[in-house]
């Protein structure tokens, strides 16, 4: 009789996920490559599909990643548990979609996807490279978060609407980049109105470039200390995070709200109420450069 097959799967947990190291590069990096670079010979139909080895992709998070780093960490690793289940189990994934840079691949559709491919040990990567220009990589990049099966925050949609803003480029309109970014054209008109006070200001396009959200509105309104307040509140909140997902208690915290619920009153019978009070999203405000009260909409 033939010896059974009895083969066992790789297992692993969600302390196993790996994340693919980031090359740091921005898309000013990116572009003095291509100005200096061999392009690769890409393979045949290459747009409509081939396989990479892993060695050659790189990730660029500065130029292709539109979220915020390190929000959403709970829901992030969730999907990335999945699918790496899903191709252990021998499922296939759809492809992710690459940008050619000297000898590598930039992912710019796919981060999750990737990261599930190296929690799974799978070295051998479906994808499509994307053949436009730089700049139609980085928001085919955009549009392809903001379609994801992890929505872009609010914090997320206003950074990225920033950078385009700040970007400045030609045919940009405050509908287009309302569009991709997926805000209110009036919140685009606000952030241009911020741009040309900067500018007036005498600001450089590097220090602007360096600016957050917060902290370029609070400049143009001359109120510098409840930017770096709230610049402070992001760092601590983000230290908060961080001492969860060590803590192991992001998946419980997300799994069953009611009982989270339950025991934040416990630890304190006002955090809910205060908490609420947070969470409550006030009116738009329109800026106003004559308007010394800091814009809370955002």
């Amino acid at each position: 009789m033939a010896k059974k097959n009895t083969q066992r799967k790789r297992t692993f947990t969600r302390n196993d996920i790996k994340t693919p190291a980031d090359t740091y590069e921005s898309i000013g990096d990116l572009e003095a490559r291509l100005r200096t670079e061999e392009q690769p010979v890409l393979p045949a139909n290459a747009n409509e599909g081939t396989v990479l080895e892993r060695d050659s992709i790189r990730v660029a998070e500065k130029a292709f990643q539109w979220r915020l780093p390190k929000r959403n960490m709970v829901p992030r690793h969730d999907v990335i548990y999945d699918m790496a289940r899903a191709l252990r189990d021998g499922f296939k994934l759809p492809p992710i979609t690459v940008f050619a840079v000297g000898t590598g691949f930039y992912v710019i559709d796919g981060h999750h996807r990737l990261a599930a491919y190296d929690t799974a040990g799978v070295r051998r990567v479906p994808a499509k490279v994307f053949l436009g220009t730089l700049e139609e990589a980085e928001r085919f990049a955009l549009r392809s978060n903001s379609r994801d099966k992890i929505p872009m925050g609010k914090a997320d949609k206003l950074a990225a609407a920033w950078r385009l803003v700040r970007q400045d480029k030609d045919g940009d309109s405050i509908s287009s980049i309302a569009r991709d970014a997926g805000i209110a054209q009036s919140s685009v008109s606000n952030m241009r109105a911020v741009l040309k006070k900067l500018r007036e200001m005498g600001l450089s396009a590097d220090d602007i470039l360096e600016m957050s959200w917060n902290t370029a509105r609070g400049r143009a309104q001359g109120i510098t200390e409840d930017a770096e307040l709230e610049d402070w509140r992001e760092a601590e909140a983000q230290k908060l995070v961080e001492a969860i997902a060590r803590a192991k208690l992001g998946a419980r915290l997300t799994k069953n709200p009611d009982i989270t619920a339950i025991a934040l009153a416990k630890l304190n019978d006002g955090l809910p109420q205060a908490l609420m009070a947070q969470w409550t999203e006030p009116a738009e405000v329109t800026y106003d450069p004559d308007d010394q009260t800091p814009d809370e909409d955002f």
